[in-house]
C-alpha cells in the first residue's frame, strides 16, 4: 500500500479529476487500502475535492452539462453537484460562521443556521444554481463555552461578526437545507479581503493555493511517509475508519500530498484551534508536519485506550475464571462429600446456634426462625434476598433469649463495691441496695428506671458501671446527646440497604445475656429532626408496662427487656420531656461539699493518679491545707472532674521533678569522681524552696545530662570501677527526698488561684445584704446593693444593672413594692421612695443572673437604705417574695448553705418550706449554723434590723 502511494507521488501524476469508482478491485489496489481511516466525528464525511487546482475537475462536470450526457453514463460517483457558477468565480460570499471545528476540503459538515436572515440568503443562493459560501471558524475567547459562544455568535452583525472570525475560511457548496440544518461540502481555501455587506456578512474573498513543492525533496517525502505509516497504525484500530478512507478516496480520487495533510488533520481530535492552523498554512512540507504531530497524539491516545480496555478486560475475564473454578471446586467437593454448600453450611450453623436454648426461646419467635431457615433453602445464594435472611436470621440466632446472669443478692458485699468505687452518693446506694433487698425477699428481680440527675463531674455515669458490678450484672453504657434518629432506638425496616436492629437488640448481642445493666447517658439532651421523635420512641423502652413486650422494626418479634436495670443520666430534669420523665424514679445528686471532696481527693483520685503516674507513696505527700486550698480556691464546681485534672497536674510535675533529680544524681556522681563540687538543687522558680524537695535548676540540669550522654566510654568506665569506688560514689550521692506539696507552694504546680472570697465585705455597709444564690458550680453567696441617686420632690425611681434575667428584675420590681409598702407602714412620713431615686446593683456584672430567689435579699437592701440602718453581721438570706409579702420555697438548699458556710455565714435565713430540705442535710453540712425558717418577710425584718442595731448617719 505505501509502495502504491509512493509511486504515484514520485511520478508527480495529476491527480485532479474526480476518479470514477470501476470494480473493488481498482479500488482495493488504491491508496485507500492503506489509509481506510474515518474521523471520530459523525458529522464529516468526506464527499468532495479538495482546495487544489480543480479546474480540470469541475470543467469535466461542465462539459458533462454541455454534452447533455446523463449522470448515469458517467464512470464517476463524485458527490459535487454540478452548478452553473463555478468555484473558482466566487470572489463574493456569504460568510458562514462555524462555531466548532473548521471545514476541511473534501470533507461535508453539517451545520445550524440560526439567524433568519442568514438562512434566508442561503436558500435564494441555492436557488439561483451559486449555492456557495464561505465557511470560517469563529475565534476563541479565554474563558468562554462553547454553548456561550454559539449563542452569542448569532448576535453580532457586519464587523463584530468580521472581527470574530478566522481570515482564511473554505469554500463550501451547500448540498441541502433541511429546517434550519445546512449541509456544506468543502472545495478549497479562502481567506477575506473585505466587507461587502453586513446583514448578512458578505465578504470579498482570494482563492488560496498551495505553495509549489517539489515531490523529489526527501524531506518532504520521509514526512510524507511517517505521516502514511501513523495512519496505518491507526486505521488497524477501527474498521470504520478504514471504510471512511475508502470512501474519500471513491469522491476525491487518489492521495496527494496536501490531500494526505488535510486528511489526516480532518480526522483527528484535534482542538479546533490547531485544525485551524493545518488549515490557514499553505506551506505543504509544514502542514505535514503539522498533520504528523496531531496524528502521532491520535495514536498515543488509541494506545492508552486500548491499555485501559485489556487491563479492564483481562480483570473481568481473571474474576469470571476464578468464579468458574470455584464453582466447579464446589461442585466437586459436594459430590465427593468433601464440603456442603454455602445454604447448608449456614444452616447448620444456625441451628447448631439454636439448639442449645431451643427451649427458652418463645414459641412465636421460634416460628419466625424456623420460617425463615426453609426460606433460606430457596433462596439463591447470588440473590439480594439471600443476603438479608442471612443477616436476619444471623440476628435472631445470636440474641441470648432466656440466658440470664447470676444476680448478687448480699447486700452487705453489694455495700462494700459501691463504697469501694464511689464515696458519699448515699441517696443513689440506699436505692440500688432496696432494690437487692426486694429482689432477695422475691427470689427474681424485675428491671427498674432509674435516672440520675446532677451538674457535671459528680459521678453519674462512673456509678453506673459500680451498680452492675454491686449486681453481678453486665454492663453496657450509649449515649443519646443530641441523637435525632428515631431508628437507633427502634432499628430500620429490613428493606433498606445497611439496615441494622437498634440499640438495645445490639446491647443484647454484645452482652450475651437478658437482664443486663444498660446506662442510657445524657438523656436530657435528646435531638429531634426529620427522622423523628426518639424521646417518643423511648416510651416504649422504658416503660415498665411495655418492654416486657418491646418491638424492634427490624426484627420484627416482640423481645423481654423487662429484666433489664435501665439507668438514665441527666444535668437538668426539666429537660426532659414529661412523658419520659413519667416513667423513671429520679434521684438527685447535688454534689460534694469540702469535707466530701476532701475524702474523695483522698481515697480515690490520689491513688489513682499516683498509679498512673508511677509514682510510689512514700516518694511524695499532699498536705491537707493544700488540698482543701486546691478545692476551695481552684475547684469549687459541684463535682470532682476539675478537681481530678488539678491533682493529676500536680502529680505530673512531681514525676517530672523526680525524674530530673535521677538525672541530677547521675550527673553529680560523674562529677564526684572527678572531683567537682556539689550542686545545691533548687525550685522551679529558680529560689531555694521551703518544701524538703531541693532541685538544681532546668539549664543545669539540661547541661549536666548532655555532658553525660557525650561521655559514653566515661559511663562505661565507672561501671566498671571497684567496689571500694563504688562505696565512694553511694555516700557522695544524695538521697531522693520526699516531695512535700503544701499551701506555700501549691501555685508552684497549679499557678494563681481561679476563685476568690466571695465576702467582699467584713461588715455589710448601709444598703447591702449577703444573699444565696445556686450556680452550675454548685452554690455561692450573692450581694445586692443599693445607693441614692439623687433626691427631690417627686423624683423616685429605680435603676437595675448587674446583667439580670427577665425574672430577677421582676423580683426587683415586686421588692421596690413592697418595701415602699413596709415604709409606709413602719414609717408613715418617711417619703424616702417617693423623692428619691435609687440603683440597685448585683455584682459580678459579667456573669447573668436569673432567678426569683433574691427578692427577700433585694427588699432588705431598700430598707436598710431607706431607714439608714446596715442589717445584722454574718447574716445570708435566700427566697422569693409575694406582694403580699409572703416567703415562697426556692431550690438548691443544700448548695446555698455550702457556699454559705464558705463565706463563714453565722446566720442563714431560709423559707419555711424548705425546712425538710435543710433537715435532710449531712450533720457536717449544718454544724455550726444559725438557720431561721420564716413563711413572711416581717420575721427577716426582725432578724435583719433588731433592736441591737443603730443608726448611722449617711
Amino acid at each position: 500500500m505505501l509502495t502504491a502511494l509512493a509511486r504515484r507521488c514520485y511520478r508527480g501524476a495529476s491527480f485532479l479529476t474526480v476518479r470514477g469508482y470501476t470494480s473493488s478491485h481498482n479500488s482495493e489496489s488504491s491508496i485507500f487500502r492503506a489509509l481506510r481511516i474515518t474521523t471520530p466525528y459523525h458529522f464529516r464525511r468526506p464527499f468532495c475535492s479538495d482546495g487544489s487546482d480543480q479546474g480540470a475537475q469541475f470543467g469535466a462536470e461542465n462539459k458533462v452539462l454541455e454534452t447533455g450526457e446523463e449522470a448515469g453514463d458517467s464512470k464517476s460517483s463524485a458527490a459535487i453537484v454540478p452548478t452553473v457558477v463555478r468555484p473558482e468565480d466566487c470572489l463574493t460570499v456569504i460568510a458562514l460562521p462555524l462555531p466548532h471545528r473548521p471545514l476541511f476540503p473534501g470533507f461535508y459538515m453539517p451545520i445550524y443556521v440560526k439567524d433568519p436572515k442568514l438562512l434566508a440568503a442561503l436558500i435564494d443562493s441555492r436557488k439561483r444554481q451559486a449555492p456557495y459560501t464561505g465557511a470560517f471558524l469563529i475565534k476563541e475567547e479565554e474563558g468562554a463555552d462553547s454553548s456561550e459562544i454559539e449563542k452569542s455568535i448569532y448576535d453580532l452583525k457586519g464587523k463584530d461578526l468580521l472581527n470574530r472570525l478566522h481570515e482564511v475560511g473554505t469554500l463550501a457548496q451547500i448540498t441541502s437545507i433541511q429546517g434550519d440544518q445546512v449541509v456544506l461540502i468543502g472545495h478549497r481555501r479562502l481567506r477575506i479581503t473585505e466587507m461587502v455587506s453586513e446583514d448578512p456578512l458578505t465578504v470579498k474573498v482570494d482563492h488560496l493555493k498551495e505553495k509549489p513543492y517539489n515531490k523529489d525533496d526527501d524531506v518532504l517525502k520521509a514526512t510524507l511517509f511517517e505521516v502514511i505509516s501513523t495512519l496505518r497504525d491507526v486505521l488497524k484500530t477501527s474498521p470504520l475508519w478504514r471504510d471512511h478512507a475508502q470512501t474519500y478516496t471513491q469522491h476525491i480520487g487518489d492521495f496527494t500530498y496536501p490531500r494526505v495533510a488535510d486528511f489526516g488533520a480532518a480526522i483527528s481530535g484535534a482542538n479546533k484551534s490547531q485544525c485551524q492552523q493545518v488549515l490557514e498554512e499553505l506551506d505543504v512540507h509544514n502542514r505535514l508536519r503539522l498533520t504528523l504531530e496531531l496524528v502521532k497524539k491520535e495514536m498515543e491516545i488509541t494506545k492508552i485506550q486500548e491499555s485501559i480496555a485489556k487491563a479492564i478486560e483481562e480483570k473481568i475475564s481473571g474474576e469470571q475464571r476464578r468464579y468458574l473454578l470455584n464453582e466447579q471446586l464446589k461442585a466437586i467437593k459436594k459430590e465427593l462429600g468433601v464440603e456442603t454448600d454455602d445454604k447448608t453450611a449456614l444452616s447448620a450453623k444456625f441451628r447448631e446456634r439454636l439448639d442449645p436454648k431451643k427451649d427458652k426461646i418463645p414459641a412465636h419467635v421460634l416460628q419466625v426462625i424456623e420460617d425463615e431457615l426453609t426460606k433460606l433453602q430457596l433462596l439463591e445464594a447470588s440473590s439480594s434476598e439471600f443476603n438479608v435472611t442471612r443477616n436476619y436470621l444471623d440476628w435472631l440466632t445470636a440474641l441470648p433469649w432466656g440466658e440470664y446472669s447470676d444476680e448478687n443478692f448480699n447486700v452487705v458485699q453489694a455495700q462494700k463495691i459501691l463504697d469501694e468505687d464511689h464515696y458519699g452518693l448515699t441517696d443513689v446506694k440506699e436505692r440500688i441496695l432496696e432494690f437487692i433487698a426486694v429482689g432477695k425477699l422475691r427470689g427474681t428481680s424485675q428491671g427498674k428506671i432509674i435516672c440520675l440527675s446532677g451538674p457535671p463531674g459528680v459521678g453519674k455515669t462512673s456509678i453506673g458501671r459500680s451498680i452492675a458490678r454491686a449486681l453481678n450484672r453486665k454492663f453496657y453504657r450509649f449515649s443519646v446527646g443530641g441523637l435525632s434518629d428515631v431508628a437507633e432506638i427502634k432499628g430500620h425496616r429490613r428493606t433498606y440497604i445497611g439496615a441494622m436492629p437498634g440499640k438495645m437488640v445490639q446491647c443484647l448481642k454484645n452482652i450475651g445475656t437478658a437482664n443486663p445493666l444498660v446506662l442510657i447517658d445524657e438523656i436530657d439532651k435528646l435531638g429531634r429532626g426529620h427522622a423523628g421523635d426518639p424521646a417518643s420512641a423511648m416510651l416504649e423502652l422504658l416503660d415498665p408496662e411495655q418492654n416486657a413486650n418491646f418491638l424492634d422494626h427490624y426484627l420484627d418479634v416482640t423481645i423481654d427487656l423487662s429484666k433489664v436495670l435501665f439507668v438514665c443520666t441527666a444535668n437538668v430534669v426539666e429537660m426532659i420531656p414529661n412523658p419520659l420523665l413519667d416513667r423513671m424514679e429520679v434521684i438527685s445528686i447535688a454534689g460534694y461539699i469540702t469535707d466530701e471532696k476532701m475524702h474523695i481527693a483522698r481515697d480515690y483520685l490520689e491513688k489513682s493518679t499516683r498509679e498512673a503516674c508511677g509514682i510510689k507513696p512514700e516518694q511524695v505527700e499532699v498536705t491537707d491545707s493544700a488540698l482543701l486550698s486546691l478545692i476551695e480556691n481552684y475547684c469549687r464546681e459541684a463535682g470532682v472532674r476539675n478537681l481530678q485534672k488539678q491533682i493529676e497536674k500536680i502529680y505530673r510535675k512531681i514525676a517530672l521533678k523526680l525524674v530530673r533529680i535521677g538525672s541530677v544524681s547521675s550527673v553529680e556522681t560523674i562529677e564526684t569522681k572527678a572531683g567537682a563540687s556539689e550542686v545545691v538543687i533548687e525550685g522551679e522558680n529558680g529560689e531555694a524552696s521551703d518544701s524538703s524537695v531541693k532541685m538544681v535548676s532546668e539549664s543545669a540540669v539540661d547541661a549536666k545530662i548532655a555532658e553525660v550522654h557525650t561521655e559514653p566510654d566515661q559511663t562505661s568506665t565507672d561501671q566498671c570501677a571497684s567496689p571500694k569506688d563504688k562505696n565512694l560514689e553511694t555516700s557522695s550521692t544524695p538521697e531522693i527526698e520526699k516531695v512535700i506539696v503544701e499551701l506555700s507552694n501549691l501555685a508552684d504546680y497549679v499557678g494563681k488561684p481561679v476563685f476568690h472570697a466571695d465576702r467582699i465585705y467584713e461588715q455589710t455597709p448601709i444598703g447591702v445584704v449577703m444573699g444565696l444564690a445556686w450556680t452550675a458550680m454548685g452554690g455561692s453567696t450573692l450581694y445586692v446593693e443599693t445607693t441614692l441617686v439623687e433626691q427631690g420632690e417627686g423624683k423616685g425611681g429605680i435603676t437595675l444593672t448587674g446583667q439580670l434575667g427577665d425574672v430577677m428584675k421582676e423580683s426587683a420590681q415586686i421588692a421596690y413594692t413592697v418595701a415602699r409598702a413596709i415604709m409606709l407602714e413602719k414609717e408613715p412620713e418617711n417619703q424616702f421612695f417617693a423623692n428619691t431615686k435609687l440603683h440597685l446593683h448585683v455584682p459580678a456584672g459579667a456573669t447573668p443572673k436569673d432567678g426569683p430567689s433574691a427578692g427577700c435579699t433585694m427588699i432588705t437592701s431598700l430598707l436598710s437604705l431607706a431607714m439608714n440602718k446596715p442589717v445584722k453581721k454574718d447574716l445570708a438570706m435566700t427566697g422569693e417574695v409575694t406582694l403580699t409579702q409572703r416567703i415562697l420555697p426556692i431550690g438548691g438548699v443544700k448548695e446555698k448553705t455550702i457556699a454559705a458556710r464558705r463565706s463563714e455565714v453565722k446566720t442563714i435565713v431560709f423559707p419555711a418550706a424548705n425546712q425538710r430540705d435543710f433537715h435532710e442535710l449531712a450533720p457536717n453540712v449544718k454544724e455550726g449554723l444559725e438557720v431561721h425558717f420564716v413563711d413572711e418577710y416581717s420575721r427577716i425584718f426582725e432578724l435583719a434590723f433588731g433592736e441591737n442595731q443603730t443608726d448611722v448617719s449617711h
